[in-house]
């Protein structure tokens, strides 16, 4: 009865404790970092940056495709990564875009007052290793441009 108690008294601390962040969830994505204007930030798939006191959003979606030639092999082009995003300002509609690593591609765009350029996708294709879901990261750059 006295491990009952015990394990019972430790499932309630677990389950009273609160995610303990800064930052709010999105639409079942974290919103995981904060972004500074003119400096490049790292989002993982599935995550957000966010300017709390603009209140605006950036959610790093999926991967829509990578066609990057693996490490280790002798590819004809480069290939291309491209990166499906989601632009959020508070009270406004989501604005979704893709951004691609290959530069004949798009690789920035404006929405309002705000340019994305994409610099990076990782972890980079290797034909030893397989990447899972999920495990991409995009770095990005978000300027604030005048309209």
């Amino acid at each position: 009865m006295k491990k009952l108690i015990i394990i019972a008294s430790i499932s309630a601390f677990i389950f009273s404790c609160e995610k303990t962040s800064n930052f709010p969830t999105y639409e079942n994505m974290d919103v995981t970092s904060e972004f500074v204007l003119n400096n490049a930030i790292i989002i993982s798939e599935g995550d957000c940056a966010g300017d709390l006191q603009a209140q605006t959003y950036i959610c790093f979606e999926s991967i829509v495709g990578d066609s990057r030639c693996p490490e280790g092999v002798q590819c004809i082009w480069q290939g291309n990564a491209e990166a499906k995003f989601k632009f959020v300002k508070t009270d406004e509609n989501p604005v979704f875009f893709s951004l691609n690593t290959y530069p004949a591609f798009t690789t920035d765009t404006i929405i309002g007052e705000y340019k994305f350029t994409l610099k990076a996708v990782t972890p980079y294709p290797n034909i030893k290793n397989i990447v899972l879901p999920r495990a991409y990261k995009a770095e990005i750059e978000i300027e604030k441009v005048t309209e």
